[in-house]
């Protein structure tokens, strides 16, 4: 008995089986995105010049579990094929509906769908005909086995308010409405959109990819819809904002709804800008040194 513990990075694993031997394919324990294995079997040149002396069989209902130290097993045939007259085949293993691949000359699909036992597939080869050689006992199969991976990932979404806030928001994904914050949920592999609507909030909207197979985890942090102001001014100017002195300069601030006087002082020289800041919006106002020239004749 030959056990293939599948990772659970869903990367395939390779094994070496005889003809006499059980192979058990163990999945890993989350299975939400495996709908199928896939198993290429390399076939020795000895074996592929004797067509369909050797079968392999798939069986359901394996008692007991699956261990390298058992040889006797009972359970139910749910298939049996034959090693064609080449030196690969691969052969599918559907475990769900949504399983997709169909069979072509070089694939076999097998049919129904396999049930797990103790969260295996458990197949074994065989000699299938009389008058083999006995150099086909000795034969040895290369196995690689990976898991066939539904078009789909996990999505969480984190959502941190501002300190002290606590307001009422609503979550649209795809335009879908979501009551509380999706944790690990399942979505179609490709391009979202998240938009984040709230009268107390301002809207967050971000678009963001979900990989096969995989979790993608999404933080949005909410800023309130108080008016936000920059202010970048020269290190040397002296700057005031509604007549009191103001440092904060580079660093984005919130302020009050309604009109502000910003004045800027650099020596003898002297700036005067006016806001009238609205809830929701951000404003950045920049002082800017020209240099004009003229020429005269």
């Amino acid at each position: 008995m030959h056990k293939m513990m599948l990772p659970d990075d869903y990367s395939a694993v390779t094994s070496y089986s005889g003809i006499f031997d059980g192979v058990a394919i163990v999945l890993p324990e989350d299975r939400t995105f495996i709908t199928g294995i896939e198993l290429t079997i390399k076939i020795p040149e000895t074996v592929a010049q004797w067509r369909d002396t050797v079968a392999y069989l798939f069986y359901n209902d394996i008692t007991p579990s699956p261990s390298e130290n058992t040889i006797d097993y009972t359970g139910n045939r749910t298939s049996l094929n034959t090693i064609p007259g080449r030196l690969n085949q691969t052969v599918y293993i559907p475990l769900s509906r949504k399983f997709s691949i169909k069979e072509s000359p070089y694939a076999k699909t097998l049919d129904p769908t396999v049930r797990l036992t103790d969260n295996c597939v458990f197949f074994r080869f065989m000699l299938a005909m009389k008058g083999a050689p006995e150099s086909l006992e000795h034969a040895q199969f290369e196995l690689s086995a990976r898991p066939v991976l539904s078009s789909e990932g996990y999505f969480s979404l984190n959502v941190k308010e501002p300190d002290g806030k606590k307001a009422d928001y609503k979550i649209y994904i795809d335009d879908q409405s979501f009551s509380s914050k999706p944790e690990k949920i399942i979505l179609k592999e490709g391009e979202h959109h998240l938009s984040i609507t709230s009268d107390d909030y301002r809207n967050e909207v971000r678009t963001f990819i979900v990989e096969q197979a995989k979790h993608t985890k999404v933080n949005v942090e909410l800023r309130g819809i108080e008016p936000v102001i920059r202010i970048i001014s020269p290190e040397n100017a002296k700057v005031f904002f509604d007549g009191k002195p103001f440092t904060q300069t580079k660093d984005s601030f919130t302020a009050t709804p309604g009109s502000h006087t910003i004045k800027f002082v650099i020596g003898d020289y002297e700036v005067v800008k006016n806001i009238n800041a609205d809830n929701g919006r951000s404003y950045t106002v920049n002082l800017t040194v020209d240099a004009t020239i003229t020429e005269e004749e």
